[in-house]
């Protein structure tokens, strides 16, 4: 079975900082994978490339069995450690933006997220602003936008932080 991801011989440089040096690794389709490493290790970096806000200074990554472009961005998920939600924004106008930068249509992007504000139990939460809400609560609306175009490939940086024990437990279960 082909990975859904690999990463062969990566680097990466910051200056004289060396972030990655030679790094591969093997990711098997339909599994929970770790990256586990003190600050600084690199997880960050290798987070970053697979999703193309950077890119490696040598080796080649590979998804689905084809070099990584820009088409894949479409089929990752991507929840980062600092949280991208535009404060001002109502919820529900911001999560339809996201979802159709990812590629669904308004109509697809709208029966879904109805979907998950039902099942996260925050359908009330539509016209409320980002502002308002507490950190648990935007972190629920970026999980929901990681997921809503069901992609291939999920990466998840530090996804319960900011989450009370009994809500990091249900977006456990939804990630299992």
């Amino acid at each position: 079975m082909t990975p859904i991801l690999v990463a062969d011989n990566v680097s990466k440089s910051f200056g004289e900082h060396k972030a990655l040096s030679n790094v591969s690794i093997e990711i098997p389709k339909n599994c929970i994978y770790g990256l586990l490493g003190p600050n600084g290790a690199g997880k960050t970096t290798l987070i970053r490339i697979i999703n193309q806000i950077t890119f490696p200074d040598t080796g080649h990554v590979y998804f689905d069995g084809k070099p990584l472009s820009p088409k894949h961005v479409a089929t990752i998920g991507y929840l980062p450690e600092e949280r991208g939600l535009y404060k001002s924004m109502k919820v529900g106008e911001q999560a339809l933006y996201l979802a159709q930068l990812k590629g669904l249509s308004k109509n697809d992007a709208k029966t879904r997220l109805k979907y998950w504000f039902e099942r996260l139990e925050i359908g009330d939460w539509w016209n409320k602003k980002i502002q308002e809400l507490s950190k648990g609560m935007a972190q629920k609306i970026q999980f929901i936008v990681t997921v809503l175009h069901q992609p291939k490939l999920l990466i998840f940086d530090e996804p319960f932080s900011g989450f009370d024990p009994i809500n990091a437990i249900k977006i456990k279960y939804v990630i299992l």
